[in-house]
Order: C-alpha cells, then structure tokens, then sequence
C-alpha cells in the first residue's frame, strides 16, 4: 500500500552531499535486481517504475527543491501533481507532471526532479533509493494543455507575458493579485464565487503562477465539480476563471477542466473505451479537429505498432471508439473461474491524446492516463485431437491459458486402470505419459498431453474392420495464482487406430501361482471383429467386475487374468498334488457368432494351510 507519512524523528545521513530525513533504521543499498527501477520521460510527465516483488510492506516518494526536504500526504501529492498507481502487472507506476511542485526548469523546455523512493520493509528497516530525473520536453507547449490523470485533473494556459516575482516562484499560488471564480452548472446560473488562492487550496485546488503558465489543478469530486452526460459518456467538469492584474489591466483567463469518467466494457473479443470526440465544455465555437493518439503506459503507438497490435480506433456518432483485442501486446490478462468455467479480464494502461482548435484558443491538447479493466469474460479452453497414429501416440492439447494458470493435474481413463500424472510427484516416466507447455508469442500457453498407443492401461472399446477403436477420457486439473483458484476441464477423444490382419484370432492358456491367463493372440491389424467368452458369459466390463479379471492390452493380443477363487472358475478332482481350477474359453465372430477357436485350460495349484498360534 502507497502512504505518506509525518510522524518522524530526526536522523541525518549523507549520501550524495543531500542530508535526509527518516525515522526508522535506515540502509541504503546498490544491490538492486537489473530492471527493479525503470525511468522514463513521457510528453509532459516523469515516469518511475518499480517492480512488484521489490515492493516492501509500505512505500513512499519524498521530493527534495532548493528550499528543502518534502513530505506530502497523499492528498497533497495529488494537488501538486504527482500520481502513483499499481499498474496492471503488479508494479508501482509513479508519474509526476512536468509542472507539478518541486519540479525545476530554468528555460521550459528542459525538467528536473529529485526524489527518494522510500522502501519500508516488513521487519521495520528503511531502503532509500535516491532518483534525479531530468526529461526534455517533446514538442512545444500549447496554449491550453488539459491533463486527466488517474487521481486529479489539470489544466494549464501558457502566458508568456505574465510577470513572475521571486515571491510567486516560491509560494506559487499565494500571489495576492491572484484569484479564481467557479462557476456553477445551474439555470439560469446563480452568482459566481470569487476566492483568493489560499482559501481555494482550503477546498482542495491548486492554483499557480507558475513560470509561463497558470495553472489549476484538482482532484475529482471536488466540492465545485459537477456532472454532465455527453454524447453518452459522462463527465466530470470544473468551470473556472483565473483573474489576476496585469500592470494596472483585471485579465481573465477561462481554466475549464472536464474528464470523462467512463470504464472500459468488454465488447466480445474486445476490450472497448469510448470518449466524445468533442468535449463541448472545452470547446468554444467551431471546432477543428487536428487528430487522436492512442498508446499504453504513458507512450503514443506509432501507425505500424498500432496495426502491429491488432489496435481499432473509430469514430461513430461524434465518440471516439478504441478497440483493444482480448491478448493484445501492451494489455494484461488476468484470469479466473465464474460460475465454475475458465474466465479471464483484460486490462490496459490506456494513453489517450486529441488535438484541436476552435475560436478561443488556436491549439488545445488533451491527455488522458487511464488503467481500464474488463470484468471476467468466459472463455472455453479449445480442446484439440492430434493424434496420428502412424506416430504411436495418442497426442491431445488444451488452451489458450493467460501465465496466471498453471497445470497441477492430469488424469487419463483408458478402460483400464487411471494415468494419473502430477505437478509436484511426476512419477510416471515418459513412456507412460508425457506431459508438456507449448508457450506463445504473446505470453500465453497451451498443454499437451501423449499416451503411447501400446500402453497396456489404455484398451480398445472395439475391434474390427482392421481398426481398434478407443474411448479415452481426460481431467485436467489448473490453479490461478495468485487467488488460488482451482478449475477443471473434462474432454474425450474416440480416434481408430489400424491394426494388421490376422488369419483368425488365437486362444493360449498359461498358469501362475494364484491365477490362470488366458491369451487372446488377435494380430496387430486383424480385420475380425470378435467376442470372447468364458463358458456362456461374453467377457464385458460387468463380467470383469464380478469376477475379478485382470484385463491388459497389446498390440497384437489381450491377456485376461483370472484369480484363483473367482466366481468364473471350475474346479475339478483333488490330488496329492493340489487340486485342479480351469475355464472354459472361446472366441467368435461378432456378427455370425461362428466360433473361431476354442480352449479348455486348466491348471493345477498347491494346497495352501495355515496354522493358527
């Protein structure tokens, strides 16, 4: 969590030739992961950003200028400019206006920043990390610059010719020849409220002379903001007008700031954000559009990188309509489980910027920061049959899965007993079951699953006509980090897979120490389609259950285990030896029931005693 804090003793440490203020132990390290800080200059703002795993049980920026060390509450940060956010991916994102307090430029084309970030760790130790940033400004100013930020709207008016006292440099908005009138949205409108800096800062607007520009700036639902709906999108507005004297002259300058509120909707594939093309309470008589940027994370997009990223802008009815596909590079997906099925939310740190000109002023900019988020859209993992028997395997894929999702579990039911394979107790060997991730280029990923086709736990449902046909049933077992949650996914494949001829299907019988086996030599490829029987009962998977039969499939034969004591067993005379257990086996064709070989097989097995103690 972000906090500003005051309540701190006094403790000096020198580093750099900068004396600094803290409270709690203090260590300031070099030792810092390559990528943990990255700094970068947008159009108008300072951009930090800090990553997550490096992030302590609080943070805090604190600014340094020429008359000292700042601390500011989080209230008093958003008044003078700076915004701090958690960004899509987890990271601190700090972003501060090129005019924002304790900024420094001597020629307005040129911005520095010191700062400190503040790491407050969970066993109470203070990490310092020292920053100076220095940005160039991109372009030139505007006449009339609008910002909409995540916390606080700002609009400045470039005035070259205002004069500027030392005075005014350092309290900015104390200037007692300075003053703000706000205007309310009543009809007809009620009498306008004129208020001197200082008692405007009281209800939470910051007012300056600022170098060339005057400025105003604010959080939203400030006590003299009101809303409007336009063109179906609704704004938050503060009407405004900055007097102040110039020589023995009253000037009036309009400081009207308005920013839509509006979320992100998810549109089908799409993450879709409207705004007006034209913002009415900012335009004053014709308007002339001098065009529309789009970018993310503070950055306009080129053309290319625009069409690159599957990026859709358009305008319909007068609003601007930007459309952002589901996965696209520059958003983040997190995914999750709603109503039991496997869901996932796109979000994007949007950067939206218009240009116009209209009969007021000769150039406007408008910029808007916004971290917009989809809700939870279902999506059905595409479960896909690959298999291709000639390769051995049976070969099955799921996905498409956001990095968030991780496979814990698969189980395979082949007829016979349960594949099972685990994430953290991989204890099937590759020749069992093969397990692996197929990554893609934007991030995501799908599982793939091979069970060798000779697998003697995998058995066909049917053979005949010169196929094995198989009935093969998968579960697999995902979590969603970091909320832990648990989805599962059922799919089936039935594939045929062509086995050789034989002449016909032959019977073997083997005996065991506590059982009798029973071959079935089929032939790897055998066009017959048979039945076995033991006596009268066809072998099915009821007669399997009540008697204990243990079945295993090869390629070419099926062996059948038959326990000592099962219900299926004949027993016959006793000797010396032990006494004499068998069956009576046959196989036939399916369809003409003709009998295509036969087996009486019968196996003798020791007396087994048991003496009580």
């Amino acid at each position: 969590m972000y906090t500003y804090s005051r309540k701190m003793n006094i403790c000096w440490l020198l580093l750099c030739g900068v004396a600094l203020l803290l409270s709690l132990p203090v260590c300031v390290t070099s030792s810092v992961p390559t990528g943990t800080f990255q700094t970068r200059c947008l159009e108008r703002h300072f951009l930090l950003s800090v990553k997550s795993s490096f992030l302590g049980l609080k943070t805090r920026f604190d600014f340094e200028d020429q008359y000292g060390l700042h601390f500011l509450t989080g209230q008093e940060a958003t008044l003078c400019g700076y915004s701090v956010i958690i960004s899509d991916v987890g990271d601190l994102v700090f972003r501060a206006s090129f005019l924002a307090c304790h900024v420094q430029s001597k020629t307005d084309t040129d911005y520095h920043l010191r700062l400190w970030f503040v790491n407050v760790q969970a066993d109470g130790e203070v990490e310092v990390y020292p920053f100076q940033l220095h940005c160039l400004l991109q372009g030139q100013w505007s006449p009339r610059e609008i910002v909409c930020e995540e916390n606080y709207m700002e609009v400045s008016v470039q005035r070259p010719l205002l004069p500027v006292t030392s005075k005014n440099q350092k309290k900015g908005s104390d200037g007692a020849d300075l003053a703000v009138m706000f205007h309310t949205a009543d009809h007809p409108p009620r009498e306008a409220r004129v208020l001197s800096p200082t008692k405007a800062a009281a209800l939470g607007y910051h007012i300056s002379l600022r170098s060339s520009h005057l400025i105003l700036r604010c959080p939203y639902s400030s006590p003299r903001s009101y809303f409007i709906k336009d063109t179906g999108a609704d704004l938050e507005i503060v009407r405004a007008t900055l007097m102040f004297r110039l020589q023995s002259n009253l000037l009036s300058v309009d400081v009207t700031v308005a920013c839509p509120l509006n979320e992100a909707a998810a549109d089908g594939p799409d993450l879709l954000w409207t705004v007006p093309l034209i913002l009415s309470p900012l335009v004053h008589g014709q308007f002339k559009d001098k065009g529309v940027r789009i970018g993310v994370n503070g950055r306009s997009l080129t053309e290319s990188e625009f069409k690159e990223r599957g990026f859709k802008m358009g305008l319909q009815e007068g609003t601007v309509e930007v459309r952002i596909p589901l996965g696209a590079s520059g958003g983040h997906i997190r995914s999750g489980v709603l109503m039991g099925q496997y869901s996932q939310a796109m979000s994007v740190d949007l950067f939206f910027m218009s240009q116009w000109e209209d009969e007021r002023w000769p150039l406007t900019q408008y910029r808007s920061f916004r971290l917009l988020k989809t809700p939870l859209i279902p999506q059905i993992p595409i479960f896909t049959d690959n298999t291709v028997p000639s390769e051995g395997f049976f070969s099955v894929t799921l996905g498409v899965f956001a990095a968030d999702v991780s496979l814990q579990k698969v189980t395979v039911d082949g007829s016979g007993d349960l594949l099972i394979w685990t994430y953290s107790n991989q204890t099937l060997s590759d020749k069992d079951l093969s397990v692996s991730k197929l990554s893609h280029p934007n991030g995501s990923h799908s599982y793939r699953v091979l069970v060798p086709v000779s697998h003697p736990k995998v058995i066909p449902e049917h053979i005949g006509g010169g196929f094995k046909t198989y009935s093969i049933f998968f579960t697999f077992s995902l979590t969603i980090s970091p909320s832990g949650d648990v989805l599962y996914h059922h799919a089936s494949i039935e594939p045929s897979v062509e086995h050789k001829a034989s002449s016909s299907p032959k019977l073997e019988g083997k005996c065991t120490e506590s059982s009798l086996l029973v071959l079935l030599h089929h032939g790897a490829q055998s066009e017959l389609q048979w039945e076995l029987y033991l006596g009268v009962r066809k072998v099915d998977w009821d007669l399997v259950k009540m008697g204990g039969l243990v079945l295993e499939a090869d390629e070419d034969y099926l062996t059948v285990e038959i326990p000592l004591f099962s219900p299926v067993m004949n027993y016959g005379e006793v000797t010396l030896k032990g006494f004499v257990a068998g069956v009576e086996v046959s196989v036939v064709d399916a369809e003409s029931l003709k009998p295509e070989d036969r087996l009486v097989h019968e196996c003798t097995f020791p007396y087994v005693c048991q003496t009580g103690g």
